[in-house]
């Protein structure tokens, strides 16, 4: 022990050492702690990034979920979204309080931390550990769209939780790298100048050192070393040897940065093919190319989500069936190009003097039918008055002259006969039967028809 303590007083190198060793110390432990922070908020922000892209994968099914009350499927969305790794809680708060639903670890009206199972019950604390109950949230609304309406609808909102336990898990792997990283390079150096530095060779080595540490990742440059001798040697041909491999390196990355934007833009330009090309065929499969109206497709569609709404809230829903009078004849006689401006200019009237929940369709010829949510039989027949009386007055002109024609309609109100849409039309249909009959350019309601004398 003697002999080692002597040694050391009478080596410059060890005496180097021991200052060198201390302040790097410092510095590494100082750049370490620096360096666990560091990756502590990364992760959280990349936590926080990653929930922010939930609402593109999950956001689509639960507002179709909340929209049809459809609490089994809204489960399992959610069900889902908590096992995600980044996820311990999940929260849907519809505008009518009847989709609520609660799952994990949450906030509640208080900001306390509550725990509910996967059910929605409350329940006692699973996730325990440093930071369980240190919770953050990410909110976004959820709103219902589609082709009937011109605005969205909003539901509700959805808040998501993630706490800094899951963000400690995964950073703990991370942190323990830190740690071997700094004492592999705090012992690296140690040998390194003790065994070069009586050589020569620590400062130069130094330097080298301390150069490529500087270095810019993005955009390395060539080194140059400022050596006592001239002479080809080792540490020389090192130095050599980084710089071609930085300027090699360099072309690569300029021609793989080239590559990664044409990429980039052909890309772009595919997504915007593909997402137009499915505006229009989601446009042709939904609506006719005529009137731009919903086609008897969609009508059906839209119009037995809006019948069964109808039967589960009780509200009431009535369905009016449209027939233009004599359009045969009008096409006989003036040509299709006029009949096309007919059609046209009738959907323009029915859209100008219908609400904007209304449901309106073109079921196919001159046959147009419009459900009105929310409406009894008797503002029904207020509102079909009002559209025959309208569509009375459009005036078409044609070779100096005006052309004119009416509209029969036929009314009725969901009842326990008519379950499904077809069953609606079928009864509208004959009403409307009964204004064609009556003489035309009539309005009658399915109520009113004596049945026992219908063929």
């Amino acid at each position: 022990m003697r002999g080692l303590l002597n040694r050391y007083r009478q080596s410059i190198a060890l005496h180097l050492l021991t200052v060198i060793f201390g302040f790097y110390f410092l510095v590494a432990v100082l750049v370490t702690v620096i360096q666990l922070y560091k990756e502590y908020e990364n992760t959280k922000k990349e936590f926080y990034e990653e929930i922010q892209t939930l609402p593109a994968t999950f956001g689509k099914g639960i507002s179709d979920s909340v929209w049809t009350y459809n609490q089994e499927l809204l489960r399992s969305i959610l069900q889902g979204m908590y096992n995600l790794p980044i996820v311990v809680g999940v929260k849907i708060e519809s505008l009518d309080h009847k989709m609520d639903l609660q799952i994990g670890t949450v906030f509640n009206e208080q900001n306390e931390v509550t725990y509910f199972d996967s059910m929605g019950n409350p329940t006692e604390q699973q996730l325990f550990g440093l930071g369980a109950k240190s919770l953050f949230d990410y909110q976004f609304p959820i709103h219902y769209q589609g082709p009937a309406f011109d605005e969205d609808i909003p539901l509700g909102k959805v808040t998501l939780y993630s706490n800094d336990h899951l963000v400690f898990e995964r950073v703990k792997y991370g942190f323990f790298l830190i740690l071997i990283n700094s004492l592999i390079k705090t012992f690296a150096l140690w040998f390194i100048i003790y065994f070069f530095i009586r050589k020569y060779l620590g400062r130069p080595l130094q330097e080298f050192t301390l150069k490529i540490q500087q270095q810019n990742t993005q955009s390395p440059q060539s080194i140059d070393l400022e050596i006592p001798w001239t002479d080809k040697n080792e540490l020389l041909i090192l130095k050599d040897s980084y710089n071609q491999m930085i300027r090699r390196l360099n072309g690569h990355q300029h021609e793989l940065l080239k590559l990664n934007q044409e990429l980039d833009e052909k890309v772009k330009a595919r997504t915007l093919d593909l997402e137009q090309a499915k505006e229009s065929a989601e446009k042709l499969a939904y609506s006719d190319p005529l009137t731009q109206l919903s086609n008897r497709r969609a009508f059906f569609d839209f119009g037995q989500r809006m019948l069964d709404q109808a039967y589960q809230q009780k509200m009431p829903l009535s369905l009016i069936m449209l027939d233009i009078d004599y359009f045969k004849k009008l096409n006989d006689t003036y040509g299709h190009a006029l009949g096309d401006k007919a059609l046209q200019a009738f959907a323009n009237t029915l859209q100008n003097h219908l609400r904007p929940a209304d449901l309106l369709g073109r079921l196919g010829g001159e046959e147009f039918a419009v459900l009105l949510p929310n409406t009894a039989e008797t503002e029904a027949l207020a509102i079909a008055q009002t559209l025959r009386q309208q569509i009375s007055q459009i005036e078409l002109e044609h070779n100096q002259q005006f052309i004119q024609f009416t509209v029969s309609l036929g009314v009725v109100e969901s009842n326990r006969e008519s379950a499904n849409i077809d069953g609606l039309l079928a009864q509208a249909d004959k009403a409307l039967y009964v204004s064609k009959d009556k003489g035309r350019n009539q309005v009658t309601a399915y109520s009113e028809i004596d049945h026992d004398s219908m063929p």
